[in-house]
Parts: structure tokens; C-alpha cells; sequence
């Protein structure tokens, strides 16, 4: 073998080795392998083309951005320049919106009159299948309610109804909500209060805070009037509100509209559901009232007034008859009205819904009482022994059914403490109580006792009102015109 043989055959055998060594095998060029790779190599081609022009898309999109954006910002500047110089903002003549901030202020079409009612007058309304007895009843009980607007420092502060429960020669009493004279953002009575009354003869009285309680939203003016003018009290049954009794839950509101002071109704029922507001002791209603008819009367069929109105979007809360029947009491004899913190949120079994009512009531075989939701920090109940969760259905032995019940036996307490002070009513300046209070939990014959040493506070206990977008219209410096608004669905 000549040496260019020699090599040939060394190079082969080196080939040989290498993949021998590394295990590859040699790869062969047939046509369908070729056209494979063929293909992928245009894919990857086609696709490297296709972003290589979205790329060039993206920039010439910026480019074109740019441009638009400096021509517009030429052409504004342009066009500010052209406009008038702006004058110095005219205070004489404006209009001012408060309560409202920007956002909202733009989308004035949403806006509905603060205290829109929607039935006004009572021969304009529908008593919804009640009888002419009933209709009878609503007008007797009509002069009883009258309208109430207070001022605070010249200003408008809040509009209510409210209900004359005593009347002694010229003075008169009249029971409201306590919202009248508060503060909106402070447990307070606003400062520089002027009252309004307005009775349903037209006359116009002015009105005097005598007592006002927080807890339960309650508050007493009187006024002077030489007419006489009816009174009506507030009932003592508490089978109205006793859902384990059976009795007839329609209701009709009475209150007055806020610009000609007329009679406005609304009907419904009472159902077993419990109130958004923190106050456990209200009820609610079906019936539906204005911003303007808080704090007036709750009727049943019978001719009852059986509670006060709050106010609330989508229902009617109101305090029981009960309740304020026992304030009335108590600030008769006393001219104060305290109840024993105890340091418990409670709500009424009903409260639970159907499904959880219905389970207590199969486990625990016809159970009433409170549920107790909350045990407040550093209170007395805290080491008392009683847990969230358990029944409370006797106080000091006495047995009630519902929060409301539960708020009117803690009322007598209080009456009770009061009246065997040494000096009948006098507190003094410690403003403390020593009360030992017993709690009977149900399933559990031992009572849990508390120590109780002070009142119940007035800012336990909110309730928010919807604040009014207020707009005033000036011209030469002196307002003439102010509207309220609300964005309330």
C-alpha cells in the first residue's frame, strides 16, 4: 500500500474512534430528513421576520404617540393663550356645595332632594287594607305629632318629628331622637342650638332642650304654647314586639313633611329581623320614611303608639314603647336616666336567622332569651364566668325573652339604685355604682355574677345619619337660595 493509501485508512480509523468514543452515530443525508430541516429553517426564519416587523411597528406606534402628544400640547398651549386672562374669583356673587367632594359633585344627575318623601299628606295615601277604624285612629293621633327643626349657630342642623306625651297648662313635652341637638361626629350636644316646633295648627313654637340620652337616642323639648294640645302616650305592651306571642304586626309611622308641616303616613310590619345599627334593643319595620319623619310615633292597628322611627336606607328601626316609657319614668322622679354597664352585646334569638333559630330552638326546646355576641375588654363581665355564645334568659330571677325585654329590667336597676341612694337621686360627683347584677345562663343552674361600678356610656351606641350635599347660591355677598341633597339610592 503506498503512503496517500496509508493515510485514507488512518483518517478512516480515526473517525472510527471518535465516535466510537462520544457514541454518535453517523447521520444520514436522506431527502426526507433535508426537506425537515428545510422547513424548520424557514419557520425560524418567518418567525424571527415577523418579529423583526412588530418591533418596528412598536416603534414607528411610539414615534406616532409622541408626535400627536407634542402637536396637542402646541395646540392647547396655544389655545390657552388665546383664551381671556381669568378674573379674580367672585365672592359676592358664588355657589357653594359642601359635603361633597369632587368626583361626586360632577354627577349632579344622581343627586334626589335630602328629605323627598314619597306619599305626602294622609287622604293622599293608601292605609294598604286597613280599615276606616284605623284611618280614624291615625287622625286622632295626628295633633300629638309635630315637626321639629333646630339651628345651630344660625345654620340648619336637623330636621325631626316627635310626639307630645305630656302637656300641663302651657307647658308641653315632646319626646324626639337625640340627633336634634347632637353633634354629627362627637357624643355632644351642638353648640348655639336654636329649636323649631311646628304643631299641626300651623303654629310655630320655640322649643327648649330639657334631656338628652346618646344611649338610646332619645331626647326631651319642651315648649310654650296657650293652646291646648293633646298628648299621647306611649304604650306598655310588649306583646307587639314579643315574636313568641301572637298578635298583629301591621303598623303605620306618622311624621310631617319638612316644608308645609303636613301629616305623612307610611304602613307595613313589624318583622323578626335585626337592625344594622349597634343599638340591639331596636326592631324593625317595613315601612318606608324620609329623613324628615325620624323620631316620629309607631302605631299598630289598634290605635298603640308602640315605638319611635329611626331612619335607615332599606328599612325602619325603631325603640320600642317599652323602652321609652321606662326613660320617661325614671327622668319623671329622678330628672336623669342611667342603666348598669355591664359589658355585654347581646342580640335576640330570632335575630339568628331561620336556620340558626331553628336549630337553638330544636336543641334547646323552645329557647328565648339573648345570645350573648361580645364580652367587652376590662369590663365586669370579663371574669364573670360567662363566654360568647351562651343564653341569657333571667336577670336577678326575673325572665324576659328579647333584648328589648333584657334593656327594660337593667332600666329598673338603674331605677332601683337611684331611689335607694341617701339622698333620693343624688349621684354626686363619682358618677360610680356598686350593683351586683345575676345572670342565669340557660342549662346552667348556677348564676353568674357581676360587679358592676359605673353607668353605661353615651358613645357606646352610634347612629349615623346621612350627611346632606348642601348648595348655596349667593348674590351681592347674601346667601338667597340653599338646597340638600342626597346620593341615597
Amino acid at each position: 500500500m503506498d503512503a496517500e493509501g496509508q493515510v485514507s485508512k488512518i483518517e478512516e480509523l480515526s473517525a472510527r474512534a471518535e465516535n466510537s468514543t462520544y457514541n454518535l452515530r453517523q447521520r444520514k443525508d436522506d431527502s426526507v430528513a433535508m426537506q425537515r430541516r428545510a422547513k424548520f429553517a424557514w419557520l425560524k426564519e418567518q418567525q424571527n421576520q415577523r418579529r423583526k416587523r412588530r418591533k418596528e411597528a412598536k416603534t414607528l406606534r411610539q414615534k406616532e404617540i409622541r408626535e400627536f402628544a407634542e402637536k396637542a400640547w402646541i395646540s392647547i398651549r396655544n389655545t390657552l393663550d388665546r383664551l381671556p386672562k381669568r378674573k379674580k374669583k367672585d365672592s359676592e356673587n358664588r355657589t357653594e356645595v359642601i359635603n361633597a367632594d369632587t368626583s361626586v359633585a360632577i354627577e349632579m344627575e344622581e343627586w334626589r332632594p335630602y328629605f323627598s318623601t314619597p306619599e305626602i299628606g294622609v287622604f293622599k295615601t293608601t292605609l294598604k287594607g286597613a280599615s276606616w277604624e284605623v284611618e280614624k285612629l291615625v287622625l286622632q293621633v295626628a295633633p300629638s305629632v309635630v315637626g321639629l327643626q333646630s339651628k345651630a349657630g344660625g345654620t340648619d342642623h336637623f330636621f325631626c318629628c316627635g310626639t307630645v306625651v305630656e302637656s300641663d297648662k302651657e307647658t308641653h313635652t315632646i319626646v324626639t331622637v337625640a340627633n336634634l341637638v347632637k353633634c354629627p361626629d362627637t357624643d355632644e350636644v351642638a353648640g348655639d342650638l336654636k329649636i323649631n316646633v311646628y304643631l299641626h295648627n300651623n303654629e310655630t313654637c320655640e322649643g327648649k332642650l330639657v334631656y338628652h340620652d346618646f344611649y338610646h337616642n332619645i331626647c326631651l323639648i319642651e315648649i310654650q304654647s296657650p293652646i291646648h294640645l293633646q298628648e299621647k302616650g306611649f304604650s306598655s305592651n310588649a306583646d307587639a314586639v314579643h315574636f313568641g306571642k301572637s298578635c298583629s304586626r301591621d303598623v303605620v309611622t306618622l311624621g310631617r313633611d319638612k316644608e308645609i308641616h303636613m301629616l305623612v303616613i307610611s304602613t307595613g310590619k313589624i318583622i323578626p329581623k335585626r337592625s344594622k345599627l349597634d343599638c340591639e334593643e331596636l326592631v324593625v319595620s317595613t315601612c318606608r320614611i324620609s329623613k324628615a319623619e325620624v323620631g316620629g310615633p309607631l302605631m299598630n292597628f289598634d290605635g298603640d303608639l308602640i315605638g319611635m322611627n329611626y331612619y335607615h336606607t332599606n328599612e325602619t328601626p325603631f325603640i320600642p314603647s317599652v323602652i321609652i316609657l321606662k326613660f320617661l319614668q325614671q327622668y319623671a322622679v329622678f330628672r336623669k336616666v342611667v342603666r348598669p354597664s355591664h359589658g355585654l352585646r347581646v342580640r335576640t334569638l330570632y335575630a339568628e336567622g331561620c336556620d340558626a333559630f331553628e336549630k337553638m330552638q330544636i336543641n334547646f326546646r323552645g329557647a328565648t332569651g339573648v345570645i350573648i355576641e361580645k364580652i367587652e375588654e376590662q369590663s365586669p363581665a370579663k371574669s364573670s364566668g360567662l363566654n360568647e355564645g351562651d343564653i341569657i334568659n333571667r336577670v336577678n330571677g326575673v325572665y324576659f325573652s328579647s333584648a328589648v325585654e333584657f334593656a327594660t329590667i337593667l332600666l329598673d336597676i338603674g331605677t332601683s339604685y337611684l331611689s335607694d341612694l341617701p339622698i333620693l337621686g343624688q349621684l354626686g360627683n363619682s358618677n360610680k355604682m356598686a350593683i351586683r347584677i345575676k345572670f342565669g345562663v340557660m342549662g346552667c343552674e348556677d348564676e353568674k355574677t357581676v360587679v358592676v361600678d359605673k353607668f353605661t356610656s353615651d358613645g357606646l351606641n352610634r347612629w349615623p345619619f346621612p350627611k346632606p350635599i348642601i348648595v348655596r347660591q349667593y348674590v351681592k355677598g347674601k346667601k338667597v337660595l340653599e338646597d340638600w341633597y342626597s346620593l341615597e339610592s
